[in-house]
Order: structure tokens, then sequence, then C-alpha cells
């Protein structure tokens, strides 16, 4: 069973297990996994792999507005449904904005980048990731600039927050335990320290 609540990537699984049986497509968020397999008569399994995050497919296409990397509208939006980064950036308050950077970008300057990004949008819109990243890289300090793109906390933490990244993943952990068989595997792969700690501190419960 595989999940994935991203259309694209759907399409490319449709097309990679064409005639193959043995594989059930389901297009969701996997934090839907004990509502989907219920659904389809399945109520325990023997292992479950979940590979969190953004994918290098959706980071590469340009269009979909995850890159700081590639000028394109802002969207984000692993679905390509519901809110995007536009209506993050553009209808969150300051306080709003400062506590996501803070909290899912673990950035310093988050305050600062708050603070500009609504005295940008009070001239215009803030519609395209270039835009965004400019706006971002003129409220931190020149000699922080060394580690990595300025971007790349903020735009971290906008985009868990349009995909209710952490919540999700927060509330399915005992779903994803629960359908496991006695002996069961439950592996996750996190690429951030808040995802780590979500899902280590889980375990060790």
């Amino acid at each position: 069973y595989l999940f994935d609540r991203d259309p694209d990537a759907v399409s490319v699984l449709t097309e990679r297990f064409k005639g193959d049986k043995r594989v059930t497509i389901i297009h969701d968020n996997y934090c839907n996994i004990k509502l989907q397999l219920e659904s389809l008569g399945v109520s325990k399994v023997d292992g479950i792999v979940a590979d969190l995050g953004v994918s290098s497919f959706q980071l590469d296409t340009a269009e979909r507005g995850f890159s700081f990397h590639n000028d394109a509208a802002l969207d984000m939006r692993m679905s390509k449904t519901g809110k995007s980064a536009r209506d993050v950036v553009n209808t969150y308050s300051e306080n709003e904005l400062a506590r996501i950077i803070t909290e899912y970008g673990e950035e310093k300057f988050a305050k600062k980048i708050a603070s500009n990004i609504v005295k940008a949008r009070e001239k215009a819109a803030i519609e395209t990731t270039f835009e965004l990243s400019e706006i971002i890289s003129a409220s931190i300090p020149a000699k922080f600039k060394r580690d990595g793109h300025p971007a790349r906390k903020t735009f971290q933490a906008i985009r868990i927050e349009v995909n209710n990244e952490l919540g999700g993943l927060k509330e399915v952990l005992p779903d994803m335990f629960g359908l496991l068989k006695e002996s069961g595997v439950l592996a996750i792969i996190t690429f951030h320290s808040l995802e780590d700690k979500i899902v280590k501190n889980y375990f060790a419960s």
C-alpha cells in the first residue's frame, strides 16, 4: 500500500506499478493510513516505512514553488490543494509569522524577517519565491549568511506550516504503531531535528 498526497507522485506510481496486483496506490496523506487501510479491510500490517518531508522531485520542479533556487509563484503545497505559501506570507500576522519561523525554522532572526515581510506586503503582495528570498536575505546580517542559503530555514518553516507536517506526524504515530502486527516494524526517515525529536520521543515512550 503506497500513500502519497501529491497527485504528480501518484501519477508516477500508477505508471510504475501498472499491472502489478501486489501494489495498491492510495492518493491521500499518510496521516490517514488507519482510515484508508480499514476501508480496504486491513487491520494489521507487517511493516510501515514513512519517508517524511519534501521530495527532490518537488524541490526540482520550479513551478511547485518549494525552492529558493528557482523563481516561481509561492506555493509549496504537497497536495496542490488548500492553503498555499502565498496565503501564509500575505495573510498571517507579524506575530504568527515570527512564531512559525522560530518554531519550524529555528531561525534566530525570525522577528526581523516577519517584520520585513509585513512591511513589504503593505506595498504589494509577495508573489514569488525570489521576492520572499530577497526579503529574508535583507533581514539577516552579512556575517550570518555564511552557513548555507539565508532563506533555507524560513522556507522550511513556511513549507511545514502549509502542509501541517509536524501536527500530522504527531497525530499519526499512535495509529501507525497500532497497525503493526506483533514483531512488526515501523521505520521513519526524518530530515530535520524537529521531525527527529517527535519520532524519537514517541519511540522512547
